[in-house]
């Protein structure tokens, strides 16, 4: 079957660190005159973490704010430059790569966490499963998530904040790209699989939603690694998600810092690892610590 945890996982891009529980970093040297940041962020916690995890007073410090893709850019821009990746083949609709039985099962289920009532599967046929998905994904972490705002988004709120207050706001991928990652690289057979499994058992999902929220918020990132990675069957996918958007992001960044001082907040699970951009950019010569507050 195919591992659930690590579809929610990409899909609010979540997180992971060393043992030393924390999302928080400063980056100096390598020529730098003024310090730059990097902020792991968690799809599903609100806007709150930034003072909590002690990085309300470092943001106002930098000059532009760095994020995967360019949240304060039009809305319908933005869904349309994604929803062409988000559409299913003709002989591959939702109908066609789900077995009957299960599709019945599903389509039932469905109902309970429609993003809006009276919606139901066979209205999404054409949309690609991981499509569904995400969909899903945002109604079940609103029923699991204390308080939980999808309009009080991390990456959001740095973004349009850093805006309102004359920061420039630099993308390191365009939405086109992104969407490709999340909703083409996969196979659709795969992507079939996993909305099949999230459900016909919902409260695994919401189970592992909670585990992972739970990690964030005690920044315990090594278990978020964990559960991300537990039984994947598709390493190719997470490598696509993570090692290589990283790898072209190293690129991106030293050149991004030389402009001035920089808060980048991207998906905390980028700064995993041997291949995250954490120690990728400690690889190229900066000084990356821990911020505490």
């Amino acid at each position: 079957m195919a591992n659930f945890k690590t579809i929610l996982a990409s899909l609010a891009l979540m997180i992971a660190l060393p043992a030393s529980a924390q999302v928080f970093f400063k980056v100096e040297g390598n020529g730098l005159t003024s310090p730059s940041y990097i902020f792991g962020t968690h799809h599903l916690a609100p806007s709150s973490v930034v003072e909590k995890f002690g990085a309300s007073n470092p943001f106002e410090t930098t000059s532009q704010v760095v994020g995967e893709i360019d949240m304060t850019q039009d809305p319908t821009a933005l869904g349309m430059a994604m929803q062409p990746h988000m559409m299913a083949p003709a002989d591959s609709t939702l109908s066609k790569v789900i077995p009957p039985a299960d599709f019945a099962v599903i389509s039932e289920e469905f109902k309970n966490w429609a993003p809006m009532p009276g919606m139901e599967l066979k209205m999404l046929d054409m949309m690609k499963p991981m499509a569904v998905t995400s969909m899903v994904a945002v109604s079940m972490a609103a029923k699991t998530i204390p308080d939980f705002n999808p309009a009080d988004q991390l990456d959001t709120w740095f973004q349009t904040n850093g805006k309102a207050n004359g920061k420039k706001i630099v993308a390191l991928e365009t939405p086109e790209q992104q969407a490709t990652i999340l909703f083409d690289l996969t196979p659709i057979s795969f992507q079939a699989e996993a909305l099949v499994e999230l459900l016909k058992d919902p409260s695994k999902a919401q189970k592992s939603t909670q585990e992972l929220t739970e990690a964030y918020f005690a920044q315990d990132l090594d278990k978020m690694l964990q559960l991300s990675e537990a039984e994947d069957e598709h390493p190719e996918f997470m490598a696509a998600l993570l090692d290589k958007r990283n790898a072209d992001w190293l690129t991106k960044l030293p050149a991004i810092f030389k402009e001035g001082p920089t808060f980048v907040a991207v998906g905390a699970l980028h700064l995993a690892g041997d291949k995250g951009i954490v120690e990728g950019l400690r690889k190229l010569g900066y000084t990356v610590t821990p911020v505490k507050k």
